[in-house]
């Protein structure tokens, strides 16, 4: 057996009960994977009795993992990492807590010349705040990854990761995917004229907890004296809160656009 491959890189905001049960929220996809690294610490204590090894513990005390990606979309940063975006900014803050998340990815494998998928799900990981390397261009190009480090952690009821092999890709995705919790339909509206403009903007079809990209209101003729200025979810608003992305919050959303004098 050889590993051969890394993909499908997902993750979904953890929900620990009180009663011990863990679920998770919709899937989201950080960005494409470049590597993957879990490295495990485990008790390690010995008792001794009569001259002999009576007692040992081995077991799982905690861990790392550290996932190579091609880019930072700051949406997904923001959502993994406790941070706000406003009109397009993030802004981190020294009280900002990460969330915990279960961390799943498809590893590909050669198995006797035939390619096998297993899924390794990690049911508690925390990021931490990822470190910055950059360099200019030399003479020649060298593309540049981030990684993003996190603690690894068991739920209440001591189990830590999940692990499954397939003969095939589509159904070690089907498996990853029933970690998370199920996608709820929405629809995000674009309401261009009750504050005077004119003009159409198509409505989106998506679905709840997802990070959209809002219209650049190049399609809208605003009214006279005024320019475009961006979205809000409420039709009296003077200065728009949305100008960038949006997170869906329910299965009916609309987005006014607002004007602001030239």
């Amino acid at each position: 057996m050889a590993k051969i491959g890394l993909r499908n890189f997902l993750f979904g905001i953890l929900t620990e009960e009180s009663d011990g049960s863990a679920s998770y929220g919709v899937a989201v996809k950080p960005a494409k994977a470049v590597s993957c690294s879990v490295s495990i610490s485990n008790n390690d204590a010995t008792l001794y009795a009569d001259d002999a090894l009576a007692e040992s513990d081995k077991t799982f005390q905690s861990g790392t993992v550290t996932m190579g990606i091609d880019d930072e979309d700051q949406t997904v940063m923001a959502t993994l990492l406790g941070h706000t975006i406003t009109a397009g900014e993030m802004v981190r803050k020294s009280t900002d807590t990460a969330p915990y998340v279960g961390l799943g990815r498809i590893i590909t494998k050669m198995v006797n010349g035939v390619y096998k998928y297993k899924v390794e799900f990690l049911k508690k990981v925390k990021f931490a705040e990822p470190s910055q390397d950059d360099t200019t261009k030399g003479e020649s190009v060298e593309f540049g990854t981030s990684t993003i480090e996190g603690i690894v952690a068991a739920l209440a009821d001591g189990s830590w990761s999940a692990t499954k092999t397939f003969n095939t890709l589509a159904e070690a995705q089907t498996y990853l995917e029933s970690f998370f919790g199920a996608q709820t339909d929405a629809t995000v509206t674009y309401d261009v004229t009750t504050n005077g403009g004119s003009g159409s903007v198509a409505s989106v079809d998506t679905y709840v907890g997802a990070i959209i990209s809002v219209d650049d209101g190049s399609g809208i003729t605003p009214p006279s004296g005024y320019v475009f200025a961006g979205w809000d979810t409420s039709s009296s608003a003077t200065t728009p809160d949305i100008t960038d992305t949006y997170k869906v919050t329910a299965a009916s959303v609309t987005l006014y656009a607002i004007y602001e004098a030239e």
